[in-house]
């Protein structure tokens, strides 16, 4: 069986009614493979491709923390900014930092099982 983490980055602001109302986007999850590759490609489109790690702070271009040592551990990703690389090689830090992270396999069975 193909083990999966489920990284979930954090809702953000979509809009403010009139009244004052504050409505919530939750962004999609990324479902990544023990190899880092991101499932559920016929939504992303190779943009990403895969995960190489994740950073502390988006001001600094670093990788704080590489995928291999989330993938046995994946809480360690939380409060972190993900960086991937798309199908051309190009690497990109996403603005929203991970609000959860689990392995979903043993949770909740995986897209994959």
């Amino acid at each position: 069986m193909t083990r999966i983490i489920r990284l979930q980055p954090a809702a953000r602001i979509d809009n403010i009614t009139d009244d004052g109302h504050v409505g919530y986007q939750l962004p999609y999850p990324f479902y990544v493979t023990e190899d880092g590759k991101i499932g559920n490609q016929e939504f992303w489109s190779g943009t990403p491709l895969a995960v190489i790690g994740f950073q502390k702070d988006l001001a600094v271009q670093t990788i704080d923390v590489w995928w291999r040592e989330v993938k046995d551990n994946p809480e360690k990703a939380v409060g972190l900014y993900l960086v991937t690389t798309d199908s051309d090689g190009t690497w990109g830090t996403h603005s929203t930092a991970i609000e959860s992270a689990y392995d979903f396999t043993e949770t909740d069975g995986g897209p994959y099982a």
